[in-house]
């Protein structure tokens, strides 16, 4: 038992790390990253391939992972019916505020990009990549989900998503992110009291956004919704409009978010 379990946890360190990667890797930087030898690295990847997980290029012999992973994790967000329910809600929001609209789930002690809706005219359009990895203490989103915990918690959740105390040199973020840890709890205070979490120029250069947490009928916070722009665009004058479309759109998914099915929820 021990042996299998053992394999089953290297298999799954290998499919995240090929997830976090869209790239072909090669074996080398694999199995350095998964601290194994290349010899066992390469029994591991040769099972992922023979069984479909995984991808290996014939002309450089790298890997990446296949689309099976993808296309069950759709093909069970689809069966629970979620898309279908958030999807309107946030088109709705959208068309109101004319800026980027998106939701985000919390998935064990981090948030992953759900689903979004471009309400921007083209040529004026805010539009990042949906697969990065979410800056906790850096974007809106992941300031009001840290908000809805304790201190210590956050801080935590923080740390492990890539935010540190000496980070006073590090590239991560835009010219206005928190970089100690007094200011992030500060931060997360300020966004208690406001209801929302804010992020100016914080996760990127030139852009602004807000957030609130998205909660389930048995008031577990599931995800979190945002509205995104350019500075420019969503400035200060429009927060109260922005907060008030977030808060109407997060209580109608209250009460279509399943309570215990469906996806993860802190």
């Amino acid at each position: 038992m021990r042996l299998v379990k053992g394999l089953l946890d290297r298999c799954l360190e290998a499919l995240e790390l090929l997830a976090a990667h869209p790239e072909w890797l090669r074996l080398s930087d694999i199995a350095q990253r998964l601290d194994l030898q290349a010899g066992p690295a390469h029994r591991l990847l040769a099972n992922l391939v023979e069984q479909g997980w995984v991808e290996q290029q014939p002309t450089t012999e790298r890997y990446r992972l296949s689309l099976k992973l993808s296309l069950l994790g759709q093909q069970y967000l689809y069966g629970t019916g979620l898309p279908g329910l958030v999807q309107p809600v946030i088109d709705g929001v959208a068309r109101q505020c004319k800026e980027l609209v998106r939701v985000t789930v919390v998935d064990g002690d981090r948030l992953r990009w759900f689903a979004s809706s471009q309400g921007a005219a083209p040529g004026l359009m805010y539009q990042p990549s949906m697969s990065g990895d979410i800056i906790l203490h850096a974007t809106a989103n992941g300031k009001a989900w840290l908000a809805s915990q304790t201190d210590e918690q956050a801080l935590q959740h923080a740390m492990r998503a890539g935010f540190a105390q000496d980070a006073a040199t590090s590239p991560v973020g835009g010219p206005r992110v928190v970089r100690t840890v007094a200011a992030l709890l500060e931060t997360l205070q300020q966004t208690r009291e406001r209801g929302y979490g804010l992020a100016v120029e914080e996760a990127e250069p030139g852009v602004s956004a807000l957030a609130m947490v998205v909660r389930n009928a048995s008031d577990q916070v599931v995800g979190t919704m945002s509205i995104a722009g350019p500075c420019m665009r969503l400035s200060e004058d429009r927060y109260a409009e922005c907060q008030a479309q977030l808060a109407a759109a997060v209580q109608t998914l209250r009460m279509v978010w399943p309570r215990s099915e469906g996806l993860p929820s802190s």
